[in-house]
């Protein structure tokens, strides 16, 4: 039993301290006990063993995933996980085997998602192809729907999902969560307690994958900030499918690990007429389509822009549709869209957000060309704006491309939308007067 204990190594108590992975008075516990143990003790036990008996590494990994099999199996009916330690005889005779609760953690659905049923058949199509485990990214650039449409999405698979879906924000309140956090929430949702969760982070990652293996379940893993976040969570049974959305494109993800790609473009200005018009009284846009077409196209055809737009003005309606549009056309105001008392709400804090992604370089960059006026700019006018090298600009140009804070537009020509001008007008101004901060 000693050399089984040096053989099954350490590992961490729920208050951080390094123990023996093997106690002997656990391993005694459990083998005369009939509750089923940890997984952590099945496979500290059983590599243990083996490594005892002379097995060579590839043996021993086997026959241990072989073992963690069968404890999946068994913990997966609903057999009870008792506490080590803890011998089964002081359990009540009465306690009830714990019950497999089906995880239903989606967010409610946008009850309107105008414009995007094309894009919806695009990813039902994309789903119904892909057989065995499957990943798909849903990218566009800020404030152009994604969560909505990936939820939207969920729902609409509930059915061939019977076993769960999960769902994690990975912006979190205070914050993007790690992968250790987000492995944490996971975990949760499936049913494991924060104290039972293994401090080792490959042992996390190895609980989470165990305990969604076999069953059929949903991953949304919302508001991803890149593939290295992103791949510990990924689901990775044969009946599971995860759900990515982004700004950044994880080519990555799509290279590695083969995930398909739905690249949400801004609407038309048909359908961000209509995102208007569902939020905004239709007595108040009585001859007023061109002002209407002109909002649309003020907040970048962008659906939070045009909804945070539709609700600023319905707060305070008297001042006149026709009056709120021409206030709109100064960038401070498209910028200031935002919901009092709604965290998460605003234009600002979304944009802020994916700028203090960039490095230094690629932020004077992207102040730089936002200088330029809306037909865009070529390679070399932002070369010659920012006054770097040709091929620099085509490098920090990629970068944004990839955040989606700048889209090609064809002949090598790239642009952005007026808001995400507005902000990098006002970014510019704000470095500006730092600047001249530190030379007074």
């Amino acid at each position: 039993m000693r050399r089984l204990q040096q053989l099954g190594g350490t590992t961490r108590a729920a208050n951080g301290d390094e123990v023996d992975a093997l106690p002997r008075s656990t391993v005694s516990t459990i083998l005369r006990g009939d509750k089923l143990p940890r997984s952590e003790f099945v496979s500290a036990f059983v590599t243990a063993c083996l490594v005892y008996g002379g097995q060579p590494p590839e043996k021993v990994a086997e026959a241990t995933e072989r073992w963690l099999a069968h404890w999946r199996a068994l913990y997966a009916t609903g057999a009870t996980e008792g506490a080590e330690g803890r011998p089964a005889r002081d359990a009540p005779l009465a306690e009830e085997p714990k019950r497999w609760s089906v995880p239903r953690h989606l967010p409610l659905g946008a009850p309107f998602l105008a414009g995007r049923a094309a894009e919806l058949d695009v990813a039902e199509q994309l789903f119904r192809r892909q057989s065995g485990g499957g990943v798909f990214l849903v990218t566009g650039s800020v404030g152009v729907g994604k969560s909505a449409f990936a939820v939207r999405w969920a729902h609409s698979l509930i059915d061939d999902f019977p076993d769960g879906q999960l769902y994690v924000d990975l912006r979190g309140p205070h914050g993007p969560l790690d992968s250790q956090q987000a492995l944490g929430v996971l975990l949760g949702s499936l049913g494991v307690h924060e104290d039972d969760c293994p401090k080792d982070p490959w042992r996390r990652v190895e609980r989470y994958r165990s305990l969604i293996a076999g069953r059929r379940m949903l991953v949304v893993l919302d508001n991803a900030c890149d593939a290295e976040q992103v791949r510990p969570l990924l689901a990775t049974g044969e009946h599971c499918r995860t759900v990515v959305t982004s700004r950044n494109r994880m080519s990555g993800l799509v290279a590695r690990e083969a995930a398909q790609r739905l690249v949400l473009e801004v609407l038309s200005s048909e359908a961000a007429c209509a995102v208007l018009s569902a939020v905004i009284d239709e007595a108040h846009l009585v001859e007023a389509r061109a002002e209407l077409e002109e909002l649309a196209e003020l907040c970048g055809y962008l659906p939070l822009v045009l909804r945070l737009a539709a609700v600023k003005f319905t707060d305070r309606p008297g001042q006149g549709f026709k009056s709120f549009v021409r206030s709109m056309r100064d960038g401070g105001q498209l910028l200031s869209l935002a919901l009092d008392g709604d965290t998460g709400s605003s234009i600002q804090d979304e944009l802020e957000f994916s700028y203090r992604r960039l490095g230094l370089d690629a932020k004077r960059f992207f102040r730089k060309i936002g200088l330029v006026d809306e037909t865009g700019f070529t390679l070399e006018a932002g070369a010659a704006l920012a006054g770097i090298p040709l091929a620099e600009a085509d490098r920090l140009t990629a970068q944004l491309e990839s955040e989606h804070l700048v889209a090609e537009v064809g002949g090598r020509r790239f642009t952005m939308p007026r808001v995400l001008q507005a902000f990098a007008r006002a970014m510019e101004r704000n470095a500006g007067e730092a600047r001249t901060l530190m030379l007074a």
